[in-house]
Formats: structure tokens, C-alpha cells, sequence
């Protein structure tokens, strides 16, 4: 065997290598099979026709393929667009508001680089000192939300428990405070320290969605998709503050 042979490149990553040096990273993650020059450079190399190879190694989720106009696109496997069939598996889980099977395993690994300690509980890690004297509401272990158009009447789901608060920051922090189960919300008696306590969760759960929506949209390249699985990311997470604004 000479030292030439020795050396020769395995199938993967002669395609590998293909992708990562043959693309134009400004038009696409991908090189077309024909255009890009990579069939002719493959058999050039090995000898053999590599569409074969590439659908094999395709089918082992090496690489990933898409047809394209007189060839095929070629893509590493976290690179590539959503394919037709994904596409319309999305749809249906829309359609029947259940995650696809495909989208459960990415929403899971977007949370896991996101929030890998877990998201923040509301009130205790959001305020900034000691509450010192409280105000304790009485709910009824229920879900709680705000009734539409309002910002300042909490109920319950079927209107069975109504409560008026005196301004939103009160109803946002008894509706993000509240769990199944719970009787009694304490909330702190000063004002400022509710405001704070709600802008800060607030703006907690906004930049959890736009950092989950990001990486979404770099997987998926689709925006109504990415939108779609980032709001299951909130749900998974409970995060009030997006709920309650119900975006």
C-alpha cells in the first residue's frame, strides 16, 4: 500500500470536506451535486459514482440532501433546510396542536443550550430584597389569567374566581406568582418592589424567547416554523410573562 493510499479520505469525509470548502457560506449552507463541481471531483478521487454513496450516507444522517434543479443539494446534517415530508409533518402537529416527533428532540436540545440550569422561578429569584410585609390573596388553585381587554381583573378559566387588582403590576405578579394547587399569593405591600419584580421576569422570559427563536430559525430556516416551536419552548418552560401576553 503506498503512502498516497494510506491516506485516502473515507467517503464521509471526502464529502465533508467537499461541503465545507466548495460552498458559499453568503448563498447557501450546501454545494450543488452537479454545479459545485463535486461529482466530477468524487469520481476523479475514488472512481466511482457518488450517488450511491451520498444517498447512503443520507439515509444515516451523515449528511443531508435535497433535490435541486439537475442534481441534488448537499448539506451537513444540522445545515440543511427543512425538507418537504418535515414541512408537512409540522403541519399536521399544528393542525392537530401536537408536537411532531422530529420537533420534540430539537425543542429539547434548544432548551438544554438555552436554559441549561432550568428556567427561574417567579417571585423568589426576582426580587431584589427581602419582603419584608406582605399582602395575601386568596385564589383557588386554579390557573389564573386576565380577563381580555383588561390589565387589572384576574380570574380563573370558567370566571368562577375574579379578583380586582390596583394596577397591572399587581395582576401580572399574581398571575406569574400563582401555581396549581396554591391558596394564598403573598405579594409585597411596596409597590416598587412588584414593579421591579414583574419588568425584571418580564424581560427574562422576552430574551429566553428571542434566544430560543434565534437558534430555531438557524435549524429550521423558517420563521413560521421556528415561531412555532419557540412557543412550545415557553409553554414547556411555563414562562407567564409570554403566556399571559399570549405571544
Amino acid at each position: 500500500m503506498t503512502e498516497d493510499e494510506e491516506r485516502k479520505l473515507t467517503h464521509e469525509d471526502f464529502i465533508k470536506m467537499a461541503i465545507l470548502n466548495l460552498r458559499d457560506p453568503s448563498r447557501s449552507r450546501g454545494i450543488h451535486s452537479v454545479f459545485s463541481g463535486f461529482n466530477d471531483a468524487f469520481r476523479e478521487y475514488f472512481g466511482e459514482d457518488p450517488i450511491n454513496v451520498t444517498q447512503q450516507l443520507a439515509s444515516e444522517g451523515k449528511i443531508a440532501i435535497r433535490p435541486a434543479k439537475r442534481g441534488v443539494m448537499i448539506y451537513l446534517p444540522d445545515d440543511a433546510p427543512i425538507s418537504r415530508q418535515d414541512l408537512g409533518k409540522t403541519a399536521l402537529s399544528k393542525i392537530l396542536k401536537k408536537p411532531a416527533e422530529r420537533d420534540k428532540g430539537l425543542v429539547e436540545q434548544v432548551i438544554d443550550a438555552v436554559v441549561p440550569e432550568g428556567a427561574k422561578r417567579f417571585p423568589e429569584d426576582f426580587l431584589e430584597v427581602k419582603v419584608e410585609e406582605t399582602l395575601e390573596i386568596n385564589v383557588p388553585g386554579t390557573p389564573l389569567q386576565l380577563v381580555p381587554n383588561s390589565q387589572t381583573t384576574v380570574v380563573s378559566p370558567k370566571r368562577y374566581f375574579r379578583y380586582e387588582a390596583k394596577n397591572p403590576p399587581e395582576a401580572k405578579y399574581i398571575i406569574y406568582a400563582n401555581k396549581v394547587g396554591q391558596k394564598i399569593v403573598p405579594i409585597p405591600k411596596d409597590n416598587r418592589t412588584v414593579f421591579k419584580a414583574v419588568t425584571s421576569y418580564e424581560k427574562y422570559c422576552q430574551n429566553i424567547e428571542d434566544g430560543c427563536f434565534t437558534m430555531l430559525l438557524q435549524r429550521v430556516n423558517d420563521e413560521s416554523i421556528a415561531e412555532h416551536l419557540a412557543k412550545e419552548v415557553i409553554e414547556r418552560l411555563d414562562l407567564r410573562a409570554k403566556l399571559v401576553k399570549g405571544k
